[in-house]
């Protein structure tokens, strides 16, 4: 057997990482993060639990690190080219890659808005909603409202972040019969074909 290359010993720890972070968003949200040791999730995850501490310092580091990363690959899509404009075409795609990620990954989400409602998950949360609020991103979407030209391009960013909210947190609790789809249109047709 010939020796393991960097690229593949970089693959195995990305792997273990993200089967870290999944043992420890699945017990955060059906125990609760205080009641959740280090030794449970090296036991779901099937590792050791000294292992675990190659990865993440403590269990906050592993808590903060799922709320980022899930933040990130909601906001993955936004501003493709990344020239700080967002245009019609680039906001449709980002509401249709939202609801299709969110579609993909229905487990994920459940378990994550089961973890943010825990108290001690709320505050960071409200921290890194902060930090979205004061980067460009909300300045880039209160402006294509305004290009748009809508009555109140600072509320409307406000109402189109709480709309998607609304729409994930409905979908993840009743994925039967609420209507995504129909919901998705109707976003496309609000925010871009006005």
């Amino acid at each position: 057997m010939s020796p393991k290359t960097k690229e593949q010993y970089a693959k195995i720890r990305e792997d273990r990482r993200e089967l870290i972070l999944k043992a420890a968003l699945e017990l955060f949200a059906s125990q609760g993060i205080s009641h959740t040791t280090i030794h449970q999730i090296a036991k779901k995850a099937g590792i050791s639990k000294g292992l675990i501490y190659n990865y993440f310092t403590s269990k906050e580091e592993l808590l903060e690190e799922i709320i980022k990363s899930s933040i990130e690959h909601l906001y993955a899509f936004f501003d493709p080219d990344h020239d700080g404009i967002l245009t019609t075409e680039e906001m449709e795609y980002f509401i249709e890659q939202q609801i299709k990620m969110l579609k993909q990954n229905i487990d994920f989400w459940k378990f994550l808005y089961m973890l943010l409602v825990q108290p001690s998950a709320q505050k960071l949360v409200h921290q890194l909603q902060f930090e979205i609020l004061a980067s460009g991103m909300w300045k880039m979407i209160a402006s294509y409202f305004r290009n748009h030209k809508f009555e109140d391009p600072e509320l409307e960013t406000w109402f189109f972040h709480s709309m998607l909210d609304g729409v994930y947190m409905n979908y993840v609790f009743n994925a039967e019969k609420y209507p995504i789809d129909r919901m998705k249109e109707l976003i496309i047709q609000r925010y871009c074909k006005p």
